[in-house]
């Protein structure tokens, strides 16, 4: 049965399909926008407009939606997509954050789309736009039977994703997905499948559209893809910057003339004419980008995905065991260390992206051998020969997950909470790795905290125990702790090798309490086994230079300073 692929992405609309019986070939796009013949195009503005006739609004999608502008009979609904996520909490904060205002025609009480006092809720505008991109697909060609996939973004909640899923499965085909993937992820299940990916660790740097999504993802020869952590910013997309050049230039230019000119403009090319004798310069560009952070931006949220991919976890049957308690296992792979060191490329896609402003800024953060363009992975030959080599992979990409390839893997954080408690008094100490690193991102720094307040003694009675924050125990270990007298308070430390120690503050060394905790790299234990053998080499060395000293000594060998 054929596999059809969709993206509904904040500005346009892209379909593909592949027959999943044929394991060679590959997904075709469907001619879903205007043109005849061969020049019809493979996207479709995800545009409507509303228009007020006499007793009632019709509504235009697409190409001729887009075409038109706001006025006292149209109201024109673009990103609705965007809108449509707003609902939950985590886009709020991203929207309040970003001093965005909703557009006119937007109710967030209603989650409706307002135009001339009556109200269309979200999803039936959605269906409308998908609707007529189906129905133009039907026209290309789309099998009558199939099974669809579908992209969203990283930021899609579950509501988001099960409303797309019940919109699509009203256009024909099987609804056979579990979930819909995201779309970061289903460019790269496009290369892997098209055998352009090798394996290793990649950072997808998707500004699309409407909204920036990145995902950190794990390629494992013969191997299920992993992804390890995937995050975004639903406002941080093309159509800003767009939006932005048109404010800067203060003149009336179309928006296609705006997309053009901001992939087009370079250090080689610093001029670039737009309608009304009026143009803007790569100076100007990169000034107004700089100033609204776009790069710092996407940093940020780069920087909270990595954060997700230090500290994760999977079911796993085989997990050892800690303590006689059941652990998750953990597979952090080369992802849980420096973020750009063990990065095999950065790969940029979305359409803003195409700019070299950001494929400049992005070689300086991460060096010119890692930054590789989406399209370079994919060969074109291998496709459809008909195929725009611009296209997105995302609904390329989808036709992949089908039977004979599983979704990718889904790694989660590794919920756990570890305290040092005093059983004489129960005072306590607490540490919780990802809110640690949420706060203060300091991967190479140990992390201590407050000091324990229990009573001076000799020998004070404490339990160091890890637990999930449903309060399952996955490890508990008692232990006595020597203090001395004038010894401030004991502090938990968690050194830069992941290791769980008590640490007194007083120049002596922290006692160890658990070298190989739940979320250790398979990089720290190899140089905490590096760092073990150079202390022994050490610690040998200075023995045998100590014996020689006193054999000399011993017979009158030793030389006299001086």
């Amino acid at each position: 049965m054929a596999v059809v692929g969709v993206d509904f992405g904040t500005t346009n609309v892209r379909i593909a399909v592949r027959d999943s019986g044929d394991p060679d070939l590959t997904p075709r796009p469907l001619a879903i926008g205007q043109g005849e013949g061969d020049d019809r195009s493979f996207t479709m503005p995800a545009v409507i407009a509303f228009l007020q006739q006499p007793g009632h609004v019709t509504t235009v999608v697409g190409e001729d939606a887009d075409g038109l502008a706001d006025g006292p009979d149209t109201v024109v609904v673009r990103n609705i997509k965007r809108w449509a996520l707003s609902s939950d909490p985590f886009i709020k904060w991203h929207l309040d954050a970003a001093d965005s205002e909703p557009p006119h025609w937007w109710n967030e009480g209603t989650r409706c789309v307002t135009a001339f006092g009556e109200e269309f809720p979200v999803w039936d505008v959605i269906r409308q736009i998908l609707g007529e991109a189906f129905r133009r697909a039907r026209q290309d060609g789309l099998p009558d039977e199939f099974e669809w996939r579908a992209g969203c973004p990283v930021q899609a909640d579950w509501e988001y994703r099960s409303e797309l899923a019940k919109a699509l499965s009203e256009f024909g085909g099987e609804n056979k997905v579990t979930s819909v993937i995201e779309e970061p992820v289903l460019f790269l299940m496009l290369a892997y499948n098209l055998d352009t990916l090798r394996p290793g660790s990649y950072l997808v740097y998707d500004l699309g559209g409407g909204s920036f999504d990145c995902a950190l993802v794990e390629v494992v020869a013969g191997q299920q893809m992993t992804v390890y952590a995937s995050h975004g910013h639903p406002l941080l997309g093309g159509d800003r910057i767009d939006e932005m050049l048109a404010r800067s230039l203060d003149a009336p230019v179309p928006r296609n003339q705006l997309r053009v000119a901001k992939e087009s403009l370079s250090p080689d090319s610093p001029q670039w004419p737009l309608p009304g004798d009026i143009s803007i310069s790569w100076g100007e560009l990169t000034a107004l980008l700089e100033r609204d952070m776009f790069i710092q931006k996407t940093r940020v949220v780069m920087r909270e995905a990595y954060i997700s991919a230090k500290v994760i976890w999977k079911h796993d049957e085989n997990a050892p065991t800690l303590g006689g308690s059941a652990i998750p296992s953990c597979r952090l792979g080369r992802m849980a260390s420096a973020f750009t060191k063990d990065l095999d490329a950065i790969i940029l896609t979305g359409g803003p992206t195409k700019s070299p402003y950001f494929g400049e800024r992005l070689t300086e953060i991460f060096g010119a051998d890692r930054v590789k363009d989406a399209e370079d992975l994919i060969d074109p030959s291998v496709l459809d020969p008909n195929m725009d080599s611009k296209l997105t992979g995302v609904s390329l990409g989808a036709c992949y997950v089908a039977a004979e390839n599983p979704s990718p893997l889904y790694v989660r954080r590794l919920p756990v909470r570890i305290t040092l408690r005093d059983t004489a008094t129960g005072a306590s100490v607490e540490y919780q790795p990802y809110q640690h690193f949420v706060s203060n991102f300091s991967p190479a720094s140990p992390f201590n905290s407050s000091e324990l307040p229990s009573p001076v003694g000799t020998n004070t009675k404490c339990e160091l125990t890890i637990s999930s924050p449903e309060g399952t125990v996955l490890l508990s270990r008692p232990f006595s702790l020597d203090r001395r007298p004038g010894d401030k308070g004991p502090r938990l430390l968690i050194d830069t090798l992941g290791r769980i120690g008590i640490d007194f503050a007083d120049g002596r060394p922290p006692q160890l309490v658990i070298d190989d905790p739940p979320w250790q790299t398979d990089q720290q234990r190899e140089i905490l086994r590096e760092t073990i053998a150079r202390r022994q080499e050490r610690e040998r060395s200075e023995k045998e230079r100590v014996s020689r000293m006193i054999t000399d000594n011993l017979y009158g060998w030793q030389i006299m300073p001086g």
